[in-house]
């Protein structure tokens, strides 16, 4: 193989097919890129089994042929190459020569033949979704994952269509809180229900991969992997196993006290009261009261750092309420809040809180209370 192309190229595409690249295997192939050259086009593989990603650009193919390059050694190497024209050629004993104005690299390289083939695209059901709709959706929900375990069903994402193939919902929850946001579909070729469920860090990196601009990702489900495409970026990942929990029945119908707050002043105000919140005994870390009467009352306490109390000047309707929550849950759910003011819909001490933006129904998350028998201000009971 033996290629002439720019460094900026280069460097974004390796950028980009790195993020698939395994980092600790017993199969060096796997902590590789493979490059194939073919009819003036560079196609950069990366995968670690469980996740794929494919990019390909215009280059100029003086020799077609393919090299499977240590992904590690070779990204930083292009990286600190001057924005200038490189050429890529494969030698006879192994290793790929880097030549760039009067300099030039010799780099080791391992056998392509080792590198796995990644599957090709293949399932019944096709959507279309509109790229910073599906990058809003996985921004907002995958702070509901679990990171213990990256095979639980509660690391992952589901991916629900209805048979009406209007919208899509993705849905996640680690036990703690569950987030919904349902979305509308650009197009879709099949009326089959789809329950897929996705890895966080699949979706996570296709969001990250997608440009932010106007345009619909093709998204292809099929019987145990899910695959995307965006013009010259195509990206599989592995569907997780196990059946998702039936998340619709701890959705509140109904609540007793409703709270319009400013999201800036609510964030700031969690902030402040986590910070103080952080206790050595896990089942206490992070633990903060809201009080709900007249206006909205932030309490934390540790009994080594402090006690913060602030009075927050809210919309409220319904009964006066007090309950305890994670801190750092409350806090990452509004910092996704892009609305100037959020709703929380309560129902009782020990039940679900349903935070969402003012003015919008396609998204909301659920934060589940923390029993504990008293408020740090007066050891009142029944929080």
């Amino acid at each position: 193989m033996h290629i002439s192309c720019s460094q900026p190229q280069l460097l974004q595409a390796v950028q980009k097919v790195h993020r698939a690249v395994a980092t600790t295997t017993t199969l060096p192939a796997l902590t590789g890129i493979l490059f194939q050259a073919e009819e003036n086009m560079l196609t950069l593989q990366g995968t670690d089994l469980d996740l794929g990603i494919i990019y390909s650009f215009p280059v100029e193919v003086l020799t077609p042929g393919e090299l499977l390059l240590p992904a590690r050694i070779f990204t930083e190497m292009v990286r600190r190459l001057p924005p200038t024209n490189l050429s890529l050629q494969a030698l006879p004993d192994n290793t790929v020569e880097i030549t760039y104005m009067q300099s030039r690299v010799h780099l080791n390289s391992f056998d392509p033949s080792q590198f796995p083939s990644l599957p090709d695209i293949e399932g019944n059901i096709s959507l279309e979704v509109d790229l910073n709709i599906i990058k809003d959706a996985v921004r907002k929900v995958s702070i509901a994952t679990s990171s213990d375990d990256l095979r639980s069903i509660f690391s992952g994402i589901l991916l629900e269509i209805k048979p009406d193939g209007t919208q899509f919902n993705l849905v996640a929850t680690d036990t703690h809180r569950l987030a919904v946001y349902r979305g509308p579909l650009a197009g879709v070729t099949s009326n089959e229900p789809v329950n897929a469920l996705i890895g966080s860090r699949s979706l996570n990196e296709l969001a990250r991969l997608l440009p932010g601009e106007e345009g619909q990702v093709q998204i292809t489900v099929g019987s145990s992997q899910i695959f995307a495409r965006y013009e010259n970026l195509k990206m599989y990942a592995r569907l997780l196993d196990g059946k998702f929990p039936h998340y619709r029945q701890v959705i509140p119908q109904s609540y007793v006290t409703k709270v319009k707050v400013a999201t800036r002043d609510l964030l700031e105000t969690t902030e402040r009261a986590t910070l103080l919140a952080r206790d050595e005994i896990k089942s206490r870390s992070y633990i903060i009261f809201l009080q709900v009467d007249e206006t909205l009352k932030i309490t934390s306490e540790a009994a080594e750092v402090g006690h913060l109390e602030e009075e927050l000047a809210a919309q409220i309707e319904g009964e006066p309420l007090t309950l305890a929550l994670n801190g750092r849950y409350l806090l990452e759910t509004l910092r996704i809040i892009d609305t100037e003011e959020v709703i929380l819909e309560l129902s009782a001490p020990l039940k679900p809180v349903v935070v969402k933006p003012d003015g919008e129904d396609n998204y909301f998350c659920l934060i589940l209370p923390v029993r504990i028998n008293t408020t740090p201000e007066n050891n009142s009971p029944g929080v």
